[in-house]
């Protein structure tokens, strides 16, 4: 009998982000400077505060990308519950460990 398979949890991180251009090639994202970070669990692997990041804004339930309309301008602070998931993905008949992630708006 083989052993049970358990799945993994997400991991959040709270962060407030400095929206520090909007990027349109190869294709839109946003870049921002972390101003605030705060773990939602003690083992969360969050990104540093003064960290860059570029993401692409998704709704809260991050089922979706936002609508650009609706995408924060550059110059705007604004609080994403970062999320992600480290698991094993497959591809080209190999598995290898990769990290799902995701960057809901809050209040979006």
């Amino acid at each position: 009998m083989s052993a049970p398979a358990h799945a993994s949890t997400w991991q959040i991180c709270s962060l407030k982000v400095l929206i520090t251009e909007v990027v349109k090639q190869p294709y839109p994202q946003l870049q921002a400077r972390v101003v605030k970070v705060s773990p939602k669990q003690a083992t969360a692997d969050c990104p540093e505060a003064n960290a860059n990041l570029t993401f692409t804004p998704e709704t809260k339930d991050y089922q979706s990308t936002l609508p650009r309309r609706q995408w924060p301008k550059k110059g705007q602070s604004v609080q994403i519950d970062y999320r992600y998931l480290d698991g094993i993905c497959k591809g080209d008949g190999n598995s290898y460990p990769c990290r799902i992630k995701h960057y809901p708006l809050v209040g979006r």
